[in-house]
């Protein structure tokens, strides 16, 4: 059975098997988190991403929303990096979206378990840019309900991080709630 941890910090400080990177469809790289997982896993990162197979004639598209990639994390202190492309919220209406931020969800614990991973961290995927008019707190729930429907024998480790002020204080008002639940 797998243990969650909650992590008020950056995902790129996680030294466990892999962290899970919120990825645009290019699977390149993008803003926020990913720029960061480009910068600090320097070029080795960079040429694994380049290698990712084109979906797409024009060469672009490496991903499709919902689904995850794998590659090496270069100078990164985990050993994989899992690219993880969640929904863009007003896109679609918010339950499609949440389904597809489900998958997503499923797709990168799927990438861990193909690859024997023991411990995984996790940004919070479709929090930034990418979660429009979604309430943040709707983005989280379906995260951690995710990583539990999903968790896999042999998985050990899951850290989870809220990393921007509003992140952090939505993971403590739900951690509120949940306790409160458990001592009425």
């Amino acid at each position: 059975m797998a243990t969650l941890y909650i992590a008020f910090d950056s995902v790129l400080k996680f030294q466990g098997d892999a962290i899970v990177n919120a990825a645009n469809t290019g699977c390149l790289g993008g803003g926020g988190i990913d720029r960061m997982v480009n910068d600090l896993g320097d070029d080795e990162i960079w040429k694994a991403r380049q290698a990712l197979p084109a979906l797409d004639s024009h060469g672009y598209k490496r991903c499709e929303t919902g689904d995850a990639n794998i590659t090496i994390a270069g100078n990164l202190p985990c050993s994989k990096v899992i690219h993880a492309v969640g929904p863009r919220f007003g896109y679609m209406n918010h339950e499609e979206n949440l389904l597809k931020l489900e998958e997503t969800y499923k797709s990168a614990m799927e990438r861990a378990q193909e690859n024997g991973l023991t411990s995984v961290g996790f940004c919070i995927i479709s929090a930034g840019i990418f979660r429009g008019n979604c309430p943040l707190d709707t983005v989280i729930k379906t995260a951690l309900e995710s990583i539990a429907k999903y968790a896999y024998a042999g998985l050990q480790t899951v850290v989870f991080c809220g990393y921007t002020p509003e992140e952090r204080h939505v993971i403590t008002h739900l951690a509120e709630g949940i306790r409160a639940a458990c001592t009425a």
